[in-house]
C-alpha cells in the first residue's frame, strides 16, 4: 500500500469533526517551505576532521603506530 493510499484510507475513516481538524493541519503543513537538510555541525574547538590529510582511513595502522596524535 502506498503512502497516498494509506492517507486516503485514514481520511475515509475520519469522523466529520476530525476531518475539519485534519484539513486545517494538512493545509498548514502544505504551506511549509521544503525541508532543509540538516548537516551535523561539529564545534571548531574539537578540530575533528581537519587534519589536512585525506588518506587517514587508509593509513590507520601508520597513524596508530605514530602514537595517534601525541
Amino acid at each position: 500500500m502506498t503512502t497516498k493510499e494509506r492517507l486516503h484510507r485514514l481520511v475515509d475513516e475520519l469522523a466529520d469533526e476530525q476531518a475539519d481538524r485534519a484539513l486545517v493541519l494538512l493545509e498548514s503543513v502544505a504551506n511549509l517551505p521544503p525541508a532543509v537538510s540538516r548537516r551535523r555541525v561539529i564545534p571548531r574547538s574539537l578540530g575533528i576532521g581537519r587534519s589536512g590529510r585525506s588518506d587517514v582511513s587508509t593509513r590507520v595502522d601508520e597513524v596508530l603506530a605514530e602514537g595517534f596524535g601525541r
